[in-house]
């Protein structure tokens, strides 16, 4: 998360309102949720506590962190470890509306992570 707060500081100006980050709690309560993130300063993720919601089974989470990156068109365009590609090279294609190689990770000639 740490990274998702440092990547909107860097970038949130250019990016504005086409870019959200945003995080979903398994913590076992919205205060706990509440409480981390200001002890953190993340405060330029959105946070969301996941409750009885299925966002877990919907998107397919086997684990955290997790990440889900929603193209232009409003398409999943990669779904995995955050770790597994480079998310601001990834971000950038996107916004450009450029396609994800296969998979979704950012495999571009530098690599990804």
């Amino acid at each position: 998360m740490a990274h998702n707060q440092e990547m909107l500081e860097h970038h949130g100006e250019r990016w504005g309102d086409k870019v959200r980050i945003i995080g979903i709690s398994i913590d076992k309560s919205p205060d706990a949720v509440v409480k981390h993130v200001n002890a953190k300063g993340w405060t330029k993720v959105e946070h969301f506590h996941r409750a009885s919601s299925t966002a877990d089974k919907d998107y397919g989470v086997q684990g955290v962190p997790h990440v889900v990156l929603i193209d232009t068109e409003g398409k999943i365009a990669f779904v995995g470890h955050p770790a597994s590609t480079n998310l601001e090279k990834a971000i950038e294609k996107l916004l450009k509306g450029e396609k994800l190689s296969e998979g979704g990770s950012e495999d571009d000639e530098e690599g990804g992570y």
